[in-house]
């Protein structure tokens, strides 16, 4: 049986390989003449693609015969590519095809592809014989001329049409089109249905009509008219994106959806159907489907605006503030007076907390008397966040009394009258919000916060008991109660609270995490690893817990491979996750598997190629794996996405510069500062960049640029003074870090004015500092840490164990401050340096450092067996820190282990820069195996 069923199958095989080549052979052999016969028969059968195959193979045979090409240009006129129908019709004319068939409908195709113009100037001398056809040049130029505001111009090409071809139905309709220009919509629609009358089924009266209907408010009787018109022509684009918005705007998404499933049979990929498929898939809740549809509109229609607009909702959506904030633009660009796209980009604004930009991208919704409540709002938001709380207030409540039912709006107004001190009026706004709205627990929210903040706990319980009312079945209810609990330090009743909550909803991961923090206040590890561990067991497509389970186990010393196998399990449940993968990649590199890393980043993007998120993902992937000239690409093509972004062009020139191309480093620089002339680190890096070529005085200008740009900051001030530090004028550089350390009264600038000072033999000044800023502030470490680390590079050692000993005095549990205490002890051939050294490992068992401290302290002190086994274990844990391996090195050597050194040393020069002083030792202790 089995024998059988392959025969037949391999005998219907070789029947259609028969075919195929007898058809490949035909038409080897056919004439051209053949071909366009066929091609007609295609054509009558409704099968264009078929038809189309023929008419290229004969134009492959002989490129100049005008009726392929006509024939060719109107099939792609009919399936909406219009750009391919002008080129193909242009042809036919070259080619000496008939004018009265060609230039009427090559004047359509160059009204679709916005070449209207060109009718006047290359058509309109054409000499065509029928009235029919100079009709229809006429009527296109009509059209051509509506469209460009003309009106009286328009009304009289549609006239002179007539003239040429009483009653010419095109003519007939772009008078009726100028009717409803001027508000006569009854008088169009008749105007319209006595066309019809006359041409039953012309596509262009049922479009008009379906518009004027939809106009004057008769929905229902606006769908058969677009049926009409896709009845008539199959392939009207228009018509079907008419049909499907009247659709979904009457909530009728099952019959939108066969209407784009019958359109997609229609025009194949056409980047409507597309885009119509991504719209539905977005009001049907498939936000994912939705934007991969959109990214595929853009690919070939970068500049359709729907497709924009669409693009940037969804990137609000996912987060993505700047791709959305590019698409916004490029909207506004196209179309400056779309308040859509305007209303997107301050939300863009807000979203990457840049204030600023926001609000001058508000300011032309706020030309007029705004009456948009949407508008209102928005300003309320972008006032907030400008600290401009009378205006806000005044906007949300603009908003509020508009639509005074919103309890969203009356929760804004609130919120703003809390920042901005009405506190009595904001509590009683928050309250009416609760109220308004039974389903909305915001205000309640934000009430309960606002009592905590200002340690009103008995409010606060208040504000609960009321939601515990409102919503006695809601996890968040208990959420918030055991927060509020926590706050009157009742930790029983909040680990209940918490409890409760889980027990309404398993899968609700703050009340897990929650009662995670109290396992761990308890000292109760095992405990929170267990609840999260449970939790992902029972939830494995919820990413966040997988990224909660992680950092808890970070948090609490959990071994890598461990947090490794965690993120791996939750990336294989949940392979779309981009925290999870983002954090996966980030740990393999970070461990040296940079090609799993790369791997799984490059899986990522090639599902969504022009996701501006995964494209940086696989750039870092491709840096950690030392591929920077891929890198180096895969930013140039983010910085292709995100146009306005100077991040891209300031990673491009960090690679550029680790390859010694400083001069594209330099343009790359100088790109992200025409696009963002105060980007501080792109600023930093020419700076940089000016120092090394000797280009000091240029440096110092961008230093200055700098101080003007961020008014009040210390950093221009730091960086001219880091400038003139790096160009060995250390006097000079003294004044320019006195002011940056009189702006920010920060111990980082204390540091540089006190190294410059010394540098410029000032020792006197420079100690009157620190010892002043020591007095000031008796428990800051970091000025402490500088001074005792200044004393063991100028190996005063005495002087560094002083210092660790009094910061040792208010931090006792501090591993780092120990080991450095160790090493100092063993420069002064200290006893007690082992013993301060294994304190510093038992409270940092993992780390390489103290680990080589110690390894190095024993071999010292004579316990080679011991020492090599720790600084091994140094290593281990810091394969890629060349010091480590240099001690290694240095302890086999003292233990006559020379080739064991030599392996060592080897791969210590991988992980050294070249040239460096590290690359120098390494060479020193070679010279001596």
């Amino acid at each position: 049986m089995l024998m059988r069923v392959q025969n037949q199958r391999r005998t219907v095989r070789n029947a259609a390989i028969s075919t195929l080549c007898a058809f490949l052979l035909a038409a080897c052999g056919a004439s051209t003449e053949s071909m366009v016969t066929s091609a007609k028969e295609y054509i009558a059968k409704n099968d264009r693609n078929a038809a189309s195959i023929q008419l290229k193979n004969a134009l492959q045979k002989d490129a100049n015969l005008g009726e392929a090409r006509f024939l060719l240009g109107k099939i792609n006129y009919e399936q909406g590519d219009y750009a391919g129908a002008e080129k193909e019709l242009s042809r036919a004319l070259d080619a000496g095809y008939s004018p009265d068939e060609v230039v009427p409908l090559l004047a359509k195709a160059l009204v679709a592809t916005g070449q209207g113009d060109k009718i006047a100037t290359e058509l309109a001398n054409r000499r065509l014989e029928k009235p029919e056809s100079r009709a229809a040049i006429l009527t296109m130029q009509g059209t051509n001329l509506i469209g460009k505001g003309k009106i009286d111009e328009a009304r009289e090409a549609f006239n002179s049409a007539l003239r040429e071809s009483a009653n010419y139905p095109l003519a007939r309709v772009g008078l009726a089109r100028l009717r409803a220009i001027g508000r006569d919509f009854d008088g169009a629609l008749v105007d319209v249905d006595a066309v019809l009358k006359d041409a039953p089924t012309l596509p262009e009266a049922h479009s008009l009509r379906g518009d004027l209907l939809l106009t004057m408010g008769r929905v229902e009787e606006a769908i058969p008219a677009f049926e009409a018109v896709i009845a008539a022509k199959p392939t009207d684009v228009g018509a079907y994106q008419n049909l499907i918005s009247v659709l979904l705007r009457q909530n009728k998404v099952d019959l939108a959806q066969a209407k784009v499933t019958e359109m997609r049979k229609a025009l194949g990929g056409h980047p409507m159907a597309v885009y119509l498929q991504s719209y539905i898939n977005l009001r049907s809740g498939k936000a994912k489907e939705a934007y991969d549809g959109v990214q595929q509109v853009l690919r070939v229609a970068p500049d359709y605006i729907p497709a924009l607009l669409l693009a940037t909702t969804l990137q609000l959506q996912r987060q993505d503030f700047v791709q959305a904030q590019e698409n916004a633009k490029k909207v506004i660009e196209r179309a400056p007076n779309l308040q859509m796209a305007r209303r997107l980009l301050v939300t863009a604004y807000i979203g990457t907390r840049e204030p600023s930009r926001a609000l001058e991208a508000l300011q032309p919704l706020l030309k007029d008397k705004v009456e948009d409540v949407a508008v209102l709002n928005l300003a309320g938001q972008v006032y907030a966040m400008n600290g401009d709380f009378n205006r806000s207030e005044q906007y949300f409540q603009r908003a509020t009394q508009a639509d005074p039912k919103n309890a969203q709006y009356r929760t804004r107004l609130g919120v703003s009258r809390l920042v901005g001190g009405e506190a009595d009026q904001a509590f009683q706004d928050l309250e009416a919000a609760s109220a308004l709205d039974p389903d909305n627990i915001q205000a309640d929210i934000t009430l309960i916060m606002a009592h905590l903040r200002r340690n009103e706990v008995a409010k606060a319980v208040a504000a609960v008991q009321t939601l515990e009312k409102k919503k006695p079945n809601d996890p968040v209810t208990y959420n918030m109660k055991g927060g509020v609990l926590l706050a009157s330090k009742d930790t029983a009743g909040a680990r209940k609270a918490f409890e409760k909550a889980l027990e309404l909803r398993p899968d609700f991961l703050p009340a897990v995490s929650n009662l995670a923090r109290l396992d761990m206040a308890d000292k109760n590890i095992d405990a929170a690893r267990k609840r999260f561990e449970t939790f992902v067991a029972a939830n494995p497509k919820v990413a966040q817990g997988y990224m909660q389970y992680a950092e808890l186990q970070a948090m609490t010393g959990g071994q890598n491979k461990d947090i490794q196998a965690l993120l791996e399990k939750g990336l294989t449940a949940v392979p779309t996750s981009l925290p999870i993968r983002t954090a996966l990649v980030a740990m393999l590199a970070q461990s040296g598997d940079t090609k799993r890393a790369l791997l799984l980043a490059q899986e990522a993007q090639a599902g969504s190629p022009d996701d501006p998120a995964l494209l940086e993902l696989l750039a870092r992937a491709q840096v950690a794996a030392g591929e920077n000239q891929q890198a180096l690409t895969t930013f140039g093509k983010l910085s292709s996405r995100m146009p306005n972004s100077v991040a891209p062009l300031v990673a491009m020139s960090d690679l550029q510069v680790a390859a010694k191309d400083f001069a594209s480093a330099e343009q790359s620089l100088r790109k992200a500062l025409a696009l963002k002339p105060d980007a501080v680190e792109a600023q930093q890096r020419l700076i940089s960049l000016l120092l090394q070529s000797k280009r000091g005085d240029a440096a110092i200008a961008v230093a200055r640029d700098v101080q003007k740009q961020h008014g009040e900051s210390s950093v221009g001030f730091l960086l001219e003074g880091e400038a003139l530090s790096a160009m060995g004028k250390s006097a000079d550089a003294v004044g320019p870090y006195s002011e940056a350390f009189k702006r920010d009264k920060s111990p980082q600038s204390l540091i540089r004015v006190h190294s410059a000072r010394l540098a410029a033999g000032q020792e006197q000044e420079a100690a009157k500092l620190v010892s002043d800023w020591v007095k000031a502030n008796p428990k800051d470490m970091v000025i402490r840490t500088y001074l005792a680390e200044r004393s063991l590079s100028e190996q005063k050692y005495e002087s560094a164990v002083q210092q660790y000993r009094q910061m040792l005095e208010m931090a006792p549990k501090n591993a780092m401050l120990l080991n450095n205490l160790a090493w100092a002890l063993g420069k002064l051939n200290d006893k007690s340096a082992v013993s301060v050294a294994e304190q510093a490992v038992s409270l940092a068992p993992n780390s390489p450092v103290v680990l080589d401290t110690l390894g190095t302290l024993l071999m010292d002190s004579g316990n080679t067996a011991k020492g090599i086994e720790t600084l091994k274990k140094a290593v281990s844990l810091g394969p890629k820190l060349p010091q480590l391996r240099i001690n290694l090195a240095r302890a086999l050597i003292k233990s006559g282990d020379k080739d064991g050194a030599r392996k060592e040393l080897d791969e210590a020069q991988r992980s050294a820069p070249e040239k460096s002083p590290v690359a120098a030792e390494i060479e020193k202790i070679r010279a001596t195996l």
